[in-house]
């Protein structure tokens, strides 16, 4: 009755001061005009940064279009210095180093970004100019430093300069490489035979120097190249990834040599964070707002007080969408909204003004069913620790499957201030993730078996035949051979067995290879599935003789594991269907159920009325659960993995062929008894109706 008598004259007092707050609209107008000032200010100065940046970013790009083309040029007159050695090769038929270092010299006179010019006949480089600076790379063979190697075989395919970089250099340091591949005459050949590479390499620092182009201040810019793969994405560089090409750099685009490349630049202090003209904007907007500021000191005195600033927040908690409460200076109650009290349904009625945190932690530890009930007195005083020292949001199970974030802070008066929103549904998407990500990760584990698997065979079989002098068979053969008494028969015999093994192991890794192939397909079947990219090429065939194919393929299969593998029909029908898709669902639906079945066999049937065709596989194997029964055709579902790993294949049949019969405008149905097997059908319209939607 206390506590009643308390809460009465709490809401008096709080009707009070609501009342006094809406005499005083002047303030909240006041506040509202100095809001406004200040976001018209804010606006104004941001948007004349904008523009400001928007004119710096355009002005480089303008800079940046003249700085790309004097790179291109640099690189051409390098393909010209190529050209011109390469006819000093044609005409010589050699290299003549005289000449040639006379061209090279000119051309680092001109150019002293230029490291060397190596000369790589097949691949491997022979000379380097100038020679006193670049012996280390004399010897250096391209096909042993795959950084470089890339951009050489480029260069060979495509008949012409490549330029790479940038890569480390044999000498030290990195540089851009010119690959110019060089072809003479061969008489024998009547044709132009590839003789080597010519490298020219160019320093970065040189290449892209501030003081080469016209960037306003050079000396404020950084600029930078990357090249670009023919699907758009950047090439792999020996630096990696260069932070310079973000969203904050002016990046360009370009072409050089046949590839496309982007050159990015940015200020080396970053990007202005003021228009000249901000300060005088902030100076106007001070200005205004002290004016403000002295008209609402001249009506605040008298209009905000203490309780009128709490019955406003009371209103305005009491508006939000989440639980809110607030406590003052001394951990007592003061605001909580209904939101919060339908969250504590429990404990609503017992709630106060005044009532300190610790008992508000006592009435939820006694009342409410939650994961904190057994911890007691512990969870008291860790709750309070956190109370008292907020820090990052927590989550709060406090019963009926309910879940709460708990976000709590401290105001500068001392005030206590706690937000709490319902996750509930959050919570639940996140197991369903978890669950998800388990069951992928299960699918991914399969597949890493099943590919290691036929690998392991291919590798050990393998090994066989590359130390195949090792083998007995072979030994045996050398010692006939060795043995003037050797007989013929003898030394057959011996070759006979030496042939006998080969071909076992080149029929192991062959139907290694096949697994292999199969499990690859099946990936490759789902990603165009899911892609929408399958294409099927429609023709009208008989359904019957394509059902008969597949268990007359699958007979031996079934006969090795001793069951019975058979077909019926009800007479022929024809359907409009892509025939290899339709053998890949039936052989998937055929081979599971011999997979899965250890004892009895299967039957294939086909029945067929005015509108519809029906192909039916029974088995006797384990059957499926009415639990698993909708999961054996969704993606990365697999209703038992173990099982499907003993039985081999990635898990995927099911739900590839789902998906190849809806394309044919038809479906796959389930009908399982646990322990007695299963009927998987397949239901696809007759050729009639097949035609008519074809033709909608």
């Amino acid at each position: 009755m206390r506590l009643r008598k308390k809460f009465f004259k709490g809401f008096k007092v709080f009707k009070k001061l609501a009342e006094y707050v809406a005499s005083k609209a002047f303030i909240f107008l006041t506040i509202f005009v100095l809001g406004s000032v200040t976001g018209i200010a804010y606006a104004l100065i941001k948007l004349d940064r904008d523009n400001y940046l928007a004119s710096v970013r355009s002005n480089l790009e303008e800079a940046m279009h003249v700085t790309t083309d004097q790179i291109q040029l640099r690189f051409f007159e390098a393909v010209l210095v190529a050209k011109t050695v390469e006819s000093i090769l044609l005409v010589s038929g050699g290299t003549i180093e005289t000449q040639i270092s006379r061209v090279v010299e000119e051309y680092q006179r001109h150019n002293p970004a230029v490291i060397a010019v190596a000369l790589a006949p097949d691949l491997e480089v022979t000379h380097s100019f100038p020679q006193t600076k670049n012996r280390s790379s004399i010897g250096l063979k391209y096909w042993e430093i795959p950084s470089q190697m890339a951009g050489v075989a480029q260069a060979f395919r495509k008949h012409s300069p490549v330029v790479d970089g940038p890569v480390s250099l044999v000498q030290g340091g990195e540089g851009y490489i010119l690959h110019y591949p060089v072809f003479l005459p061969n008489p024998d050949l009547n044709n132009d035979q590839f003789w080597g590479i010519i490298s020219i390499v160019i320093q970065p620092e040189s290449l892209l120097g501030k003081q080469q182009y016209e960037l306003h201040d050079a000396e404020s810019y950084m600029l930078t190249l990357r090249q670009l793969k023919a699907s758009g994405l950047p090439a792999a560089t020996a630096t990696g990834y260069d932070p310079m090409f973000n969203n904050e750099s002016v990046i360009v685009q370009f072409q050089m040599l046949g590839s496309n490349w982007q050159a990015a630049a940015q200020p080396t202090d970053g990007w202005p964070s003021y228009s000249p003209q901000s300060p005088y904007l902030l100076g106007f907007a001070l200005f205004s707002k002290l004016i403000l500021i002295g008209m609402l000191w001249a009506y605040r005195r008298a209009a905000i007080k203490k309780a009128n600033a709490h019955a406003l927040l009371a209103e305005a908690v009491d508006c939000i969408d989440e639980g809110f409460i607030a406590f003052d200076d001394n951990e007592r109650l003061m605001i909580v909204n209904q939101r919060y009290l339908d969250y504590h349904s429990e404990v609503a009625d017992f709630i106060v003004k005044g009532m300190t945190m610790e008992d508000l932690l006592r009435l939820s530890l006694t009342h409410q069913q939650h994961s904190a009930v057994e911890q007691g007195e512990a969870w008291i005083a860790r709750r309070l620790e956190s109370f008292r020292n907020p820090g990052d949001a927590f989550l709060q199970d406090v019963g009926d499957d309910l879940w709460l974030k708990v976000t709590e802070a401290r105001t500068p008066s001392g005030y206590t201030v706690g937000i709490w929103t319902d996750i509930t549904d959050q919570k639940l998407a996140q197991e369903q993730a978890e669950a998800a990500d388990r069951e992928k990760t299960e699918f991914l584990d399969n597949v890493s078996h099943e590919l290691r698997t036929p690998l392991t065979v291919i590798f050990g079989r393998a090994t066989f035949i590359k130390n195949s002098e090792k083998l007995p068979q072979s030994k045996k053969i050398l010692a006939s051979l060795e043995n003037e008494g050797t007989s013929p028969q003898e030394a057959q015999l011996a070759v006979s067995d030496y042939q006998r093994f080969i071909s076992e192991q080149g029929t192991g890794i062959a139907n290694s290879a096949q697994h292999m192939i199969r499990l690859v397909e099946d990936l490759l079947d789902w990603t165009k599935v899911t892609r929408g990219q399958l294409e099927l090429d429609m023709s009208v065939i008989q359904v019957g003789e394509v059902a008969e194919t597949i268990v007359q393929d699958l007979q031996p299969n079934a006969l090795a594991k001793g069951l019975t593998l058979t077909y019926s029909d009800d007479g022929a029908s024809e359907a409009l269907a892509d025939t290899v898709r339709l053998k890949q669902i039936l052989y998937n639906l055929v081979n599971n159920a011999i997979k899965f079945t250890t004892v009895g066999g299967i039957h294939l049937s086909m029945t067929h009325d005015d509108d519809k065709i029906v192909l039916s596989v029974a088995d006797t194997g384990h059957g499926i659960s009415e639990e698993d029964a909708g999961r054996v055709f969704q993606r990365f579902q697999q209703v038992d993995g173990s099982m499907t790993r003993q039985n081999g294949g990635l898990g995927l049949g099911l739900a590839i062929s789902q998906q190849l019969a809806a394309l044919h405008n038809g479906k796959l149905s389930l009908e399982s008894t646990l322990g007695k097997g299963s009927t998987f059908s397949m239901c696809l319209p007759r050729r009639k109706q097949c035609s008519n939607a074809n033709a909608n």
